[in-house]
């Protein structure tokens, strides 16, 4: 497709268009309150202690809790992540003073295990790769570019429950009347 064939609403095309960024916080809800307040961003979507299958941590098969609150803006969902134990943090951190900031960005990799494979090649360590709920959900993976940006690649499978839960964020958000700005992912 030439330049002048490509919509007119496309900001941009990418092999890897990110569709996530998320910051790295100490409560989800008061994160997402404060976003919902100074961006106008919401609802948000709390998922607390997010069930986890086939979790291994820098290759050791271990547990990984953490909490997201999920909301979107225009055409980027903002996560708000908070890592309970605070294992996989892009720098440094201290029970004194824990990660905050960007933890990582996001896209969806048409060929999950090919993307593995590719991020590897260009030296990205991988930190984390795991299963969304059980064995038989969705792949995911956090990968350390070590290129100092300061934070994670995270890519996903490509699932219809994925895209499916990108367009309930982005259907929420169009029609959001700023009530109600954190939510339970059950409510």
């Amino acid at each position: 497709m030439s330049e002048r064939e490509k919509p007119q609403n496309m900001i941009f095309q990418s092999e890897k268009p990110i569709i996530q960024i998320a910051y790295a916080v100490e409560d989800v809800r008061q994160a997402a309150q404060i976003w919902s307040e100074k961006f106008n961003v919401g609802p948000f979507y709390v998922n607390e202690h997010i069930p986890l299958a086939n979790s291994y941590v820098r290759g050791t098969p271990e547990p990984f809790d953490h909490s997201s609150a999920y909301g979107w803006k225009e055409n980027l969902m903002i996560e708000l992540i908070c890592d309970h134990a605070q294992k996989l943090s892009p720098s440094t951190v201290s029970p004194e003073k824990p990660f905050s900031g960007i933890h990582h960005v996001a896209w969806i990799a048409p060929n999950f295990e090919a993307e593995c494979h590719a991020l590897e090649n260009q030296d990205c360590v991988q930190v984390l790769w795991a299963q969304n709920g059980s064995d038989t959900g969705m792949k995911l993976a956090w990968f350390d570019p070590q290129n100092g940006m300061n934070h994670f690649y995270e890519i996903y499978e490509d699932t219809d429950d994925i895209r499916e839960f990108y367009a309930f964020l982005s259907g929420k958000a169009k029609n959001w009347d700023g009530r109600n700005p954190v939510r339970d992912m059950s409510g």
